[in-house]
């Protein structure tokens, strides 16, 4: 009984620091785009979405808050990129605080977010 718990103790360790991945984590659509927008531009863009985004785009982009749900946007790349970048009342651009590499990356992040 008590080896058994052990188990369960390192498997619990090991999923918070990452050095294993959970199921459920796979089919989080949030999770998929992030890791796949992450690696093609070298960035961790759960952390740039939360600190640049998620004040009005709540859910990594998948829920409507004070600004509008971004997941299952039918804006173009070149649309979602002038967005960030100039921004449009009420949001702000982002033009002078993030690279273009990270307007990309959000962008790319956005479209590849399912609508449900």
């Amino acid at each position: 009984m008590r080896a058994s718990r052990n188990r369960e103790i390192v498997c619990v360790l090991a999923c918070i620091a990452g050095l294993v991945s959970t199921p459920v984590a796979a089919n989080d659509p949030v999770d998929v785009a992030a890791a796949t927008v992450g690696e093609k531009y070298q960035v961790n863009i759960k952390k740039l979405f939360a600190t640049k985004c998620s004040w009005c785009h709540q859910g990594y982009g998948m829920k409507q808050a004070d600004g509008p749900k971004l997941a299952g946007s039918s804006k173009t790349m070149e649309q979602l990129v002038k967005h960030i970048n100039d921004g449009k009342s009420p949001m702000p651009g982002f033009k002078k605080q993030l690279s273009e590499n990270e307007v990309q990356a959000l962008a790319e992040y956005i479209k590849t977010l399912p609508a449900n």
